[in-house]
């Protein structure tokens, strides 16, 4: 290998060493900080359902950033829409 080789594979070996750290970072970025005990601490549903609220925000991650802006009454009352539209009240 010339030093213009080891030059250009070093460098490709940053960018892709780059690609892995983003692609890792983003990975932990799926879910919205927080939203877990959010979720689960609110009164009034059975844990299975709150479960089945919270897997439904970890896949949609607006929707758990705008339940965790929401007031306390305001998450009550999307947490009762949801889970009545998809049966579990």
């Amino acid at each position: 290998m010339t030093n213009e080789d080891v030059v250009v594979f070093n460098g490709m070996k940053d960018v892709v060493s780059n690609v892995v750290a983003t692609v890792r970072e983003s990975v932990h970025a799926e879910a919205a900080p927080g939203i877990y005990n959010v979720v689960i601490n609110c009164p009034r549903y059975s844990r299975e359902a709150l479960m089945y609220a919270l897997n439904h925000m970890m896949e949609h991650k607006a929707t758990s950033l705008v339940f965790l802006d929401m007031t306390p009454d305001d998450r009550d009352l999307w947490l009762k829409t949801f889970l009545a539209k998809h049966y579990h009240i």
